[in-house]
């Protein structure tokens, strides 16, 4: 089963009245009283007025700007991506697949989704029930979480298949498929969707990022200590990097032939990861890994099976979090200012302007000939690209900003990578611009699902190519196009 993206993470991001309870029903290490204090709902005026005071993160920016999370020297958190996609296959054939993106939009800092609603993933209020019914072909705003409040001043945003996680300052929130643990709660709870934002307490979040069935948040640091790392959801490949003995099995439907497996274990304790870096100021997670970037260098842990976490060796699964190589004799990859896993089997990251990925390459997705190489266990540069800003990855494709605000993209097919082709390549394709005209330009940042991907531009518009059965390109219909068509709905 493919878990589609975060854009990266990029990447490329509270509040029910009980706390959350360990998966043993009990709550111990969790606080026994409500998580946040709820505020009474403020009016819009209030909303906006707040929104205008927070710092603003502006989408315009040259370098790298709401890309994947950047940060390589370690210091103040970089800024976060503000358009996320997430896609994966999906078990009833009927459905087919997960395809959602949602956007930070307007001065309010709003979050407006449209795509694939099957689980809730859309935070709109409805769902599919495992259907296409409540799939969305417009950019629909977010107006309010769960307990009733405005959901605004969103900062960071992270997709994964059948779940949405944002960050709104420390608070992080998640919505969609509850099966797993992925929104920090037991995956046991009888209802298995939440069709509006949660807010998540205990965590003082710094960063988030959804992979395929699990999630992660980077804490502020405390004083005269590093900022911890937590994880939560689909726990059985190792990519929460915590002890698991107490983890209980995941419920239907997704995991009974996941990774060929019929086994599984899930949780949604917040329980520290044990050998994740401190002061990570970024996380990419894969379909079963994770990865974070510290220090300039990217430490990943999780499956490993198409060699994900980049050690130079493949193996089933490593729970330890180890320095990715960018050779075959292990030398650690530094200076790193991005990465993106994006629920897949590959990862990508940005060394000095250069984009070097890693792990599975069945469709040339790490820029190498597939034929020649079917998967690489460390990170190697894609040939001819140069002065990159930005990446998106997801299953089977990679994306990147040029420094002339151009995006280009490699691997699987995305309803012709925009260029009017109509195979996978691993040479990065020039996105052309709507009709075929040009290029896409003034781009920002690019968010890839597994058959579509989206791209945000400095006046704040969205654009989309590729499939759109699901509504995944936001034009109002459910026609694809080879070509970006721009997105309805969004306050642009």
């Amino acid at each position: 089963m493919n878990w589609g993206r975060l854009v990266f993470w990029a990447v490329v991001a509270s509040a029910p009245a009980a706390g959350v309870a360990a998966c043993d029903g009990s709550n111990e290490g969790q606080d026994a009283v409500p998580r946040i204090d709820v505020p009474p709902p403020p009016d819009a005026e209030d909303v906006e007025a707040e929104a205008r005071a927070r710092p603003q993160v502006d989408a315009g920016r040259d370098s790298g700007d709401a890309g994947e999370l950047e940060g390589g020297d370690g210091g103040a958190p970089p800024p976060p991506l503000t358009i996320a996609t997430g896609s994966g296959d999906h078990i009833d054939p009927g459905v087919g697949y997960g395809d959602h993106t949602c956007v930070v939009d307007g001065v309010a800092r709003t979050l407006s989704c449209w795509g694939a609603n099957d689980y809730g993933q859309l935070g709109v209020g409805t769902s599919g029930v495992g259907t296409t019914a409540a799939d969305v072909s417009t950019a629909t705003k977010i107006a309010i979480d769960e307990n009733g409040l405005p959901f605004a001043g969103i900062d960071e945003v992270a997709l994964g298949a059948w779940h949405s996680c944002a960050r709104a300052g420390d608070v992080a929130f998640c919505w969609g498929q509850r099966l797993t643990g992925a929104q920090a709660e037991p995956p046991l709870d009888p209802n298995p969707e939440r069709t509006r934002p949660r807010a998540i307490g205990n965590l003082d979040a710094r960063t988030i990022a959804a992979g395929g069935p699990h999630t992660c948040v980077a804490k502020a640091p405390l004083p005269d200590a590093g900022a911890k790392l937590t994880c939560f959801g689909h726990a059985s490949l190792g990519e929460l990097n915590r002890g698991d003995a107490g983890d209980v099995p995941c419920t239907a439907p997704f995991f009974y032939d996941y990774q060929a497996d019929p086994n599984h274990a899930c949780s949604g304790a917040l329980v520290d990861a044990l050998t994740a870096p401190a002061n990570a100021v970024a996380l990419a997670l894969g379909e079963g890994s994770s990865c974070a970037l510290a220090g300039g260098r990217v430490y990943c842990w999780g499956a490993n099976g198409a060699g994900q976490l980049g050690r130079t060796t493949v193996q089933n699964v490593d729970g330890n979090a180890a320095a990715v190589a960018m050779d075959a004799a292990g030398t650690a990859l530094d200076n790193v200012s991005a990465v993106a896993a994006g629920g897949g089997k590959h990862a990508c990251a940005v060394r000095q302007g250069q984009v070097l990925c890693w792990g599975l390459n069945d469709r040339g997705q790490l820029g190498v000939d597939p034929a020649l190489v079917p998967q690489r266990a460390f990170a190697a540069p894609v040939a001819g690209l140069a002065g990159v800003t930005s990446i998106g990855v997801a299953e089977g494709v990679s994306c990147a900003v040029r420094a002339d605000k151009s995006v280009v993209c490699w691997g699987a097919d995305l309803a012709a990578l925009g260029d009017g082709g109509v195979v996978n390549g691993f040479t990065p394709v020039a996105i052309k611009g709507p009709l075929g005209a040009g290029l896409l330009t003034n781009v920002v940042t690019v968010a890839p699902g597994m058959r579509h991907a989206c791209a945000l531009r400095a006046d704040k518009t969205v654009y989309c190519w590729g499939k759109n059965d699901r509504g995944q390109l936001g034009d109002g219909t459910v026609n694809d196009s080879a070509f970006p068509v721009k997105v309805l709905g969004l306050s642009q």
